[in-house]
């Protein structure tokens, strides 16, 4: 379990960075920029993250991720399975009316007209104003009520606009076959005893997607805990252009 430790080791300390970094990541500062036709940097961020997706899935999401963080750390709190299928699509939507949004205030403004990366963030330190502040707690407060009330990661599930993109950026690399970071399982020596559902952060049924020799999930965060919590090593975290490894 060193890899867990270390993964939400990492998560801890980009916790502690928000701070400097809460409005590198800003969805909401990204469409202020649009509005005067700049481009911030939590636009390119949006960007990277799709393009790191394409090589790396969701890892972000499994290793770097403030906001993952802060749920995980209550899952002894509340570690409810979150119930996923048509629910998991209300981040679609959040990030069809963000996308929406940026293409409309872009045009508004006449298109790209400049880049700055430090728009908003002139002092280099997210936090640096009182209204900075209330942003901070509200959203991580917010995590924090939902966590409490549903379970494990649910913001993830339904309210993070930015998976989508990361997810697109998923697909497209099986689409083509390009190598990629994924799930493998040789589904002939599970014993079914669903340690991997288990332990899965995203309350994945994982010993089924075993089971069906069907690793990918766009849900899936690369985050390996079903990888290390398995007594036959029947899952692997490979990266490579093939598929899982079938029965």
């Amino acid at each position: 379990m060193k890899r867990q430790n270390l993964r939400k080791a990492l998560m801890v300390i980009f916790v502690l960075s928000l701070p400097v970094t809460m409005f590198y990541l800003s969805p909401l500062l990204t469409l202020q920029g649009a509005w005067k036709g700049i481009v911030t940097s939590s636009l390119v961020f949006v960007g990277l993250s799709a393009v790191l997706a394409f090589f790396a899935g969701r890892v972000f999401c499994g290793w770097i991720c403030p906001g993952g963080a802060v749920q995980e750390v209550l899952f002894p709190a509340n570690d409810r399975r979150v119930p996923g299928g048509k629910l998991d699509l209300i981040k679609y939507g959040i990030a069809a009316v963000w996308l929406a949004l940026l293409v409309a205030f872009f045009i508004r403004a006449g298109g790209l007209l400049s880049v700055q990366p430090l728009y908003g963030i002139e002092s280099g330190f997210s936090l640096a104003t009182p209204v900075s502040y209330v942003m901070f707690y509200v959203a991580m407060g917010g995590m924090v009520v939902l966590s409490l009330a549903v379970g494990r990661r649910p913001f993830c599930h339904y309210g993070c606009m930015l998976a989508p993109f990361m997810i697109a950026g998923k697909y497209a690399a099986k689409k083509i076959g390009s190598p990629r970071l994924h799930l493998e399982a040789e589904s002939e020596k599970c014993i079914d005893c669903k340690l991997c559902t288990k332990n899965c952060p995203m309350s994945l049924d994982v010993n089924a997607m075993v089971r069906s020799s069907e690793m990918d999930s766009p849900e899936c965060i690369s985050c390996a805990a079903c990888v290390d919590v398995c007594p036959r090593q029947v899952i692997s975290l490979v990266f490579s252009s093939t598929g899982s490894k079938k029965s």
